[in-house]
């Protein structure tokens, strides 16, 4: 039910290329489900339900967000925002991604820390988490990395043979 779990792997795998009509089509739709549920079905601002950190008190909670239709088990949605899913997004509707970057960075200033993105959005309070988590910024890396360097982290996954290994696996999708 989050862009976490659709979207992570085509950080390294060429889901979108070798299977357009399986995997590439599924993350395309889930990703425009995704939008169409946070813009017009929530009202938020801004889309990206995924797992992420919230303060509760002077420490903060990991917790799972994300579509509740979309989760085989139902996902929570408490309007918070996970900034890496849009990075995620680069791969299937990069526009879309970009322009809600955008839009978090200006709804949210203070989003964007020294170290890189901030962990999550809170939409109902209207705060920032200001918690770094390691994974975030790898994915967002790797995500731009692949989108200005033409999935050139795919590319050396797939030059692999454990990466050449997914290929047919992928084309049977």
């Amino acid at each position: 039910g989050s862009l976490f779990e659709f979207l992570s792997p085509t950080l390294i795998l060429k889901e979108q290329e070798l299977a357009p009509g399986g995997l590439g089509r599924n993350n395309v739709r889930v990703t425009d489900l995704h939008i169409e549920y946070a813009r017009e079905e929530k009202k938020y601002p801004v889309w990206g339900l995924s797992p992420c950190a919230v303060r509760n008190g002077r420490s903060w909670i990991y917790r799972e967000y994300g579509v509740p239709e979309l989760g085989s088990k139902g996902y929570s949605d408490r309007g918070v925002i996970a900034p890496y899913a849009s990075f995620l997004a680069l791969a299937t509707r990069p526009e879309e991604a970009v322009r809600n970057i955008r839009e978090l960075l200006r709804r949210y200033p203070d989003l964007y820390g020294e170290y890189g993105f901030y962990d999550s959005v809170d939409l109902v309070k209207g705060t920032v988490n200001p918690q770094y988590l390691a994974l975030d910024q790898a994915m967002i890396f790797l995500a731009l990395a692949n989108r200005i360097g033409n999935g050139v982290v795919r590319e050396r996954f797939h030059a692999d043979p454990i990466g050449k290994g997914a290929e047919g696996l992928l084309k049977e999708e």
